[in-house]
């Protein structure tokens, strides 16, 4: 699963909703956006770690010369390198920040309910609104099955649609 930054103030209205309507936490209605804010600065910031761990991988395999389609493994191995966790462990880590701040954040007034049944609707809700990346690989590379994987104009042309598979889902 992928978090994509357009997807971040959905997610975030819809955990403080949740847990408000849940009973879960107590919210005060003057506070609710700067509640959403919260969540929505520590989603953020594991965004902007998750970019320079791809902007390294990239510059990694530029410089020795690795194709595209081995991405996700020199990615894992920068991420690994730099202690940033990906896919459903970055999601469990984004989780656990969230349980913190709703303990210390002056936003929130109470927290009523547990660690463990909140931990499950943090991941229901993030579920409902992350993309699996191996769903839209299936879909570019069905769509580029006339060509050659690893050739150069490949990596260009699956680039490409899968900027448009993403435009058009509405993650971009």
């Amino acid at each position: 699963m992928r978090l994509y930054r357009s997807q971040v103030p959905r997610i975030a209205e819809d955990i403080i909703n949740t847990f408000s309507l849940d009973g879960d936490i107590v919210v005060e209605a003057t506070s609710k956006d700067e509640a959403e804010r919260d969540l929505h600065a520590i989603m953020e910031e594991y965004l902007r770690q998750e970019s320079r761990v791809v902007q390294e991988t990239r510059e990694l395999m530029e410089a020795r010369q690795i194709t595209y389609d081995q991405f996700g493994k020199v990615k894992s191995t920068v991420a690994d390198e730099k202690g940033h966790k990906t896919g459903d462990d970055g999601i469990r880590y984004i989780i656990s920040q969230m349980l913190e701040m709703f303990m210390m954040s002056n936003n929130v007034e109470e927290v009523f309910g547990d660690d463990r049944n909140m931990r499950k609707t943090l991941m229901r809700i993030f579920r409902k609104h992350l993309v699996e990346e191996a769903d839209l690989d299936r879909e570019v590379r069905g769509r580029l099955k006339n060509m050659r994987p690893g050739s150069e104009k490949w990596d260009i042309e699956y680039k490409r649609v899968m900027d448009d598979v993403r435009r058009k889902r509405g993650l971009v």
